[in-house]
């Protein structure tokens, strides 16, 4: 089954019980039509002989083995329950060269009509297959020179042939359940969230980021014997994101699974495609069935999405769709959603990442929707990609998933990403400072030295039941900021400039500048405009814009993140700062206030970098959206805020006195808890106002969205969470 998403190198760290949005997420309003292939598929499923799963602690049936191509070896394998119709075996392929494929086939022959294959392109690859194993053995062929390890997961039966754990499937539609950092030979107990009674196993997909050292990741029931530690479910990679899918039992209180990690450490998120659930809990839950069918490749341009229109058999709910993607100049994810647009929580997981450096393969069992329930929408992020996508089976039976409606998508604005502007700034030849002597009135309209692309996707949750907040009026940003009204706008060019920026005249407008350096505000009255600010790689603490003098300040229509993504970079630090319309992501704190006068309006702040361990924290970044140290009359309104580990919104006043800050008509979300109001020993916090704002459920504690200390009493009126309950302040310390 299914495989998925990466974070930065270093990673990003996110909350494991939510719902979500991202988180590597939400490119919001893709607003271009999907293009829309019909496709046939050529062998239909029957649900006859795959009527349960039953579930089982993951057992190694073949050790690494080392097969020249062409070489098979036969397998047997043991305590086949009686009535198995086919075998979950999860295979670990590592080519002996840069390329190779597996072929999995019932009993003793190495070839067989209508194979499963796993393949693995430039390191390790992980798939699970359904195998009907003839005698109770199976045979495995290399096609090319590799080395392979196979492990039992579960077992497809005959209905008339069960237990109690014997369970049939329901399809969700795809979340991010979080991202977590594992040690070598430590085991992490993760808690999933929303899983239904009774459930006993999960359809989840890994993902490890770039830069692991762990050589085996293990997934298993909390409880399971602690043999399954020396199974395989992904395995992870020095140079780029890996991913696998596949059943996990579950365990524990019946919603958690361990990870064990060999040899080093990773990063890994986590995706949910589905639960199997006892069958008499869940009688008319779904039966997954094998098929196959190749569809029409199609190149997928940043920002953008691709609608399948398939042809499934009466009664199927989801699909267990492949793809294989190549032909990406720099890393991007694709997600695959249900129906014909995707919801921002779906955006938020990765079917799988594509590398510059070799075809990537991915895998997951999506919900069917859109009209006739007949559709898959493929999103993508940060570069063109080519999709090849395959029908590897059918869920057939079961409920069909409800998805939130949410607009078609394709991204109308040009976004930078990190890794682009690392390719630039590489090629920079000066950091020298020059000192910005622009006209009050002049911009920049020379053609543009590159071309940026979009960024990573935003981390926005489904619309709530209730009414979602609206921006100020004054914004005129027409709906929920994201990939398509922040940033700077279509069809503006821009101009490099190499190196920092020091603005020392007063009246200074910049604008259609593409900045590879830092910005130092040392004027009054300075505008920045139209403009994308990168950074470069620094080994001290910057910001990508800082107002040093604390003059006025007005960003807007920008974009601005870490070229070279770093634990020493925030995003715009200083007092008497306007924001309109700017996207901050990959940073650490999107917005540090440091005094009087702040306004941060309609602006999309997403996608904090965290890493588990800094030179000057050793529990990690506390990253947040924003953090205010100190000051007064600081307005934060209309704006998407999420994707920060630490808080949305921290009150923090280290620095000084805060006071008189209102905070209405966002829609926030992340964090331990998305709002923590600390006192710092300044005593209570006056002037706190929060008003008609939603709060998404993506926080580390359940339903936190604001956490305050007895002696701080905000003013709270008309906020919500997404689905519709009331927000109430948490008391804190």
């Amino acid at each position: 089954m299914p495989g998925r998403h990466t974070a930065p190198p270093g990673a990003r760290t996110t909350a494991l019980d939510s719902p979500r949005r991202r988180q590597l997420v939400a490119l919001a309003a893709m607003a271009c039509a999907a293009v829309v292939l019909a496709t046939t598929i050529a062998t239909q499923a029957s649900s006859a002989d795959t009527a349960v799963h039953r579930p089982a602690d993951p057992l190694r049936v073949l050790k690494g083995t080392t097969l020249a191509a062409g070489a098979s070896t036969t397998v047997t394998l043991p305590s086949v329950p009686s009535g198995t119709t086919a075998a979950e075996l999860h295979v670990s392929v590592k080519p002996s060269k840069t390329n190779a494929t597996v072929r999995v086939c019932p009993g003793t022959a190495s070839t067989c009509s209508n194979p499963r294959t796993v393949t693995a392109a430039g390191g390790f690859a992980n798939g699970s297959v359904l195998v009907a194993p003839s005698s109770g053995k199976v045979t495995l062929t290399a096609l090319d020179g590799a080395k392979v390890w196979a492990d039992v997961r579960g077992w497809s039966l005959r209905s008339t042939k069960t237990d109690a754990r014997d369970s049939r499937y329901l399809p969700v539609e795809p979340r991010r359940a979080g991202t977590v950092s594992l040690t070598s030979k430590k085991t992490r107990t993760v808690s999933l969230s929303g899983v239904p009674k009774n459930a006993t196993g999960a359809v989840v997909r890994l993902t490890s980021a770039a830069g692991a050292t762990a050589t085996n990741i293990g997934a298993c029931a909390t409880g399971s014997s602690p043999t399954c530690n020396g199974t395989t479910f992904l395995n992870p990679s020095t140079s780029r994101a890996a991913q696998a899918s596949g059943v996990v039992a579950l365990g524990g209180d019946g919603s958690q699974v361990n990870l064990y990690a060999t040899g080093g450490s990773a990063h890994v998120s986590i995706d949910i495609d589905g639960f199997y659930v006892t069958a008499s809990t869940l009688p008319d839950g779904g039966l997954l069935a094998p098929a196959s069918g190749s569809l029409d490749a199609r190149v997928i341009s940043p920002g953008s999405s691709s609608t399948l229109t398939l042809s499934p058999p009466s009664g199927a709910t989801a699909v267990h769709l492949r793809v294989r993607v190549s032909g990406a100049w720099r890393e991007t994810v694709v997600a695959a959603c249900p129906g014909t647009s995707a919801t921002a929580r779906c955006r938020s997981t990765s079917l799988v990442t594509a590398s510059s450096s070799a075809p990537t393969y991915g895998d997951a069992v999506i919900p069917l929707g859109g009209s006739g329930g007949k559709s898959v929408t493929l999103t993508n992020t940060a570069a063109s990609v080519k999709v090849a996508p395959e029908v590897l089976g059918w869920v057939v039976g079961g409920k069909t998933v409800t998805v939130a409606s949410t607009s078609a998508t394709t991204s109308a604005t040009t976004k930078a990403t990190a890794t682009a502007t690392a390719k630039a700034t590489a090629t920079a030849t000066a950091k020298a400072t020059a000192t910005a002597t622009p006209k009050p009135t002049a911009t920049a309209t020379a053609k543009p030295t590159s071309s940026p692309s979009p960024t990573s996707s935003p981390r926005a949750t489904t619309a709530p039941t209730t009414p979602a907040p609206s921006p100020s009026a004054s914004t005129g940003t027409g709906g929920k900021p994201g990939p398509s009204n922040t940033g700077v706008p279509s069809g503006v060019s821009l101009k490099v400039h190499d190196g920092d920026l020091v603005i020392k005249e007063d009246g200074a407008v910049i604008s259609g500048l593409d900045i590879r350096g830092f910005v130092d505000v040392r004027a009054s009255n300075v505008t920045i405009k139209n403009s994308i600010i990168r950074g470069y790689k620094v080994s001290t603490g910057r910001s990508l814009v800082q107002n040093t003098n604390g003059a006025p300040l007005l960003i807007q229509d920008s974009e601005l993140f870490a070229a070279s993504p770093s634990y020493w970079i925030d995003g715009v630090r200083g007092a008497n700062i306007t924001m309109r319309r700017v996207d901050v992501h990959d940073v650490i704190d999107s917005v540090r206030i440091t005094g009087d006068d702040v306004r941060v309006e309609a602006s999309w702040l997403h996608d904090n970098l965290h890493y588990a361990s800094a030179p000057y924290q050793e529990d990690g970044t506390h990253d947040d959206n924003i953090q205010i140290q100190r000051g007064s009359d600081i307005v934060i309104t209309g704006n998407t805020i999420e994707g920060a580990y630490n808080a949305a919104i921290m009150y923090s006043p280290g620095l000084g006195v805060v006071s008189d800050v209102t905070v209405s008509g966002n829609w926030i979300d992340g964090g331990g808890c998305s709002v923590n109001i600390a006192e710092q020993g300044r005593g209570p916090i006056q002037g706190l106002v929060f008003s008609k704002n939603t709060f998404g459920l993506d926080t580390r504690v359940d339903r936190c969205a604001i956490i305050s200390p007895s002696t701080t009493v905000p003013k709270v009126s008309s906020n919500y969470y997404e689905d519709g309950k009331t927000v109430a302040v948490r008391q804190g310390g």
